[in-house]
């Protein structure tokens, strides 16, 4: 570093902006969750709906709609998907970069602020995170505002202004995710230090200027929730009562208490999920560690508040029975802070180094290692390419990321580990998102099964999705018809499908292979491809067996008709 301090604080928001922000635009949505909400947030955008989500017409109470809010404000700003669905967490990101590097800087000092930012920006799971179209981003830049506030008023207070804005960031990310609460946990390491006499903010008891952070996090909440009760219990359509009864219940106390999904071990979430999203700060953790207990041995405030409120983020995830590894990112930008003002002092040791260099060449060999053997076992790679001649071509690619990766980590040597480390996790990001995910994305996208299916069509044909994926609509430019959203019960959504083909000679039917019994003829339907891991076929009324046919105008249950939210190109 120069003596300068804002020359590592330049560099390092250029990188962000550069490793964060690489390949935006560049690739659709992908399954799981992203072209659930990228569809939902363009249904808000081109309908003007923006208060009660809909997937593919059908109400959708997993998530409140901050998030979505976002993508589709961003979606009628640009008129691109692809670019609006992955701003939200590319914001977030940089968002997040700046509150951990000011923070740092008004604990300790401009130096520590930078290393933090840096261990921030190479910490495997944050890129993976702000890369991704998914809600979790946002929501941790909320959780991380409403800490960075929460810690200006009892570590650098009293400041009651950034304790209301830090229970107003914890509002908007409950209205994000139902988790934003979670910065309010710091409370409880604050009132242990302040019975045992540490060194924190202190303020005159009874003072009534405490309630600025509930009064504003209820505030934000309500900017939601009250508008969404006005129309729901205002409603006599009982589909919007069940909405509101699964959002404020089922899919929060419901969801943690009474886990329905993603059913794992206590212990998964330390032994599954952070040794390796965290990479490399818990490879460091042998010199942390006795670190983080000197700190506390000389009663250091922020080490005890962030610490604990890292341990306490993580129990509560752990406590419920359905866990997912993305769960523990809020606790990571204050891990960082924890982290990154001793790691000056920890890379002038060898053991750290050497240490970090490995790290660097055993991710640069892993992906060595995967590109190697998809040039072995192509067949690896059928799931993840519409193309099969594109397979040799992306395993050199991949094989060649791998390489100058180690040849960067080899080049700095251990001697200058952190300046390797960062040169090979910048090439594996950016040789990903220029090199790798475009050629996966027709594949990844559902966009080469929706071409084939159109081209498949003749003029004045309908399609209807059975067993569809979000991806599909999303890349429908065209009426459609579907028979449910998530139905899981396959025999019956067959059923309803087959019915609604036969009625008509110019109806069509995307669906899976493994959705042809009981109501379908295989010889009689168009194989369109492989993806998602599912052979997708097109069905005409004559592949409907005689069990499943309904005459015409015959009423069909369960048919959803849904008008995409525009026909104009997407991407």
């Amino acid at each position: 570093m120069t003596d300068s301090p804002a020359s590592p604080t330049l560099w390092l928001f250029v990188v962000a902006v550069v490793v964060l922000g690489a390949g935006l635009g560049m690739r659709d949505p992908w399954p799981p969750d992203e072209p659930r909400f990228a569809l939902i947030a363009e249904d808000m955008a081109e309908s003007g709906n923006w208060l009660i989500p809909r997937v593919g017409g059908v109400l959708y109470p997993d998530k409140p709609p901050l998030f979505f809010w976002a993508v589709g404000g961003f979606y009628a700003l640009t008129g691109s998907i692809a670019v609006a669905f992955l701003l939200p967490s590319l914001l977030a990101g940089l968002g997040i970069l700046w509150l951990v590097y000011d923070l740092a800087r008004r604990l300790w000092n401009a130096e520590a602020a930078a290393w933090t930012g840096a261990a921030l920006l190479a910490t495997v799971q944050f890129p993976l995170q702000m890369k991704s179209g998914q809600i979790d981003g946002l929501l941790c830049f909320w959780t991380t505002l409403g800490l960075y506030g929460l810690a200006r008023h009892l570590l650098l207070g009293p400041d009651w202004r950034w304790l209301a804005l830090g229970g107003a960031a914890c509002g908007a990310g409950v209205i994000t995710k139902g988790v934003g609460f979670l910065p309010f946990l710091i409370l409880l390491p604050w009132l242990y230090a302040r019975v045992r006499g540490w060194p924190v903010s202190r303020s005159r008891r009874g003072n009534a200027r405490w309630l600025l952070a509930p009064a504003a996090f209820l505030l934000v909440i309500g900017l939601w929730l009250v508008p969404m009760l006005l129309v729901t219990t205002g409603s006599a359509d009982p589909d919007l009562a069940q909405y509101r009864d699964n959002i404020l219940l089922k899919q929060t106390v419901t969801r943690y208490a009474d886990a329905w999904g993603h059913i794992k071990p206590p212990w998964y979430l330390l032994t599954n999920a952070v040794p390796w999203l965290w990479l490399p700060l818990t490879a460091l953790l042998p010199w942390l560690v006795p670190a983080w207990v000197r700190d506390l041995k000389r009663r250091d405030p922020a080490t005890l508040l962030l610490g604990a409120w890292v341990l306490l983020v993580l129990l509560f995830f752990s406590l419920s029975a359905g866990k997912r590894s993305v769960y523990i990112l809020p606790a990571l930008p204050a891990l960082a802070l924890l982290a990154g003002r001793h790691l000056p002092e920890l890379l002038a040791r060898p053991g750290p180094r050497r240490m970090l260099y490995g790290v660097a060449l055993l991710l640069a060999a892993l992906v060595l290692a995967a590109g190697a053997y998809t040039l072995i076992e192509p067949q690896a790679l059928r799931h993840w390419l519409a193309n099969p001649g594109q397979a040799r071509p992306l395993s050199w690619t991949v094989v060649g990321m791998g390489v100058l990766a180690a040849v960067l980590t080899l080049w700095f040597r251990p001697r200058r580990a952190a300046i390797g480390y960062a040169a090979a996790m910048a090439t594996l990001w950016l040789g990903a998102s220029f090199l790798v995910y475009p050629r996966m994305d027709a594949t990844r996208s559902g966009r080469g099964i929706i071409e084939a299916a159109a081209a498949a069509l003749e003029p004045g044909q309908t399609l209807g999705f059975a067993g569809w994926k979000a991806q599909f609509l999303l890349q429908w430019d065209r009426p459609a018809v579907h028979f449910g959203y998530r139905r899981g019960e396959d025999a019956a959504e067959s059923r309803d499908a087959a019915a609604w083909l036969s009625q008509a000679g110019h109806r069509r039917l995307l669906l899976p292979r493994g959705m042809l019994k009981p109501c379908f003829d295989p010889s009689r339907v168009v194989l369109l491809g492989l993806a998602h891991r599912q052979y997708w076929v097109l069905a005409q009324p004559s592949s409907v067996l005689p069990a499943c046919a309904a005459p015409p105008g015959t009423a069909t249950g369960n048919v959803v008709r849904y008008q995409p939210a525009a026909t104009a190109p997407r991407f």
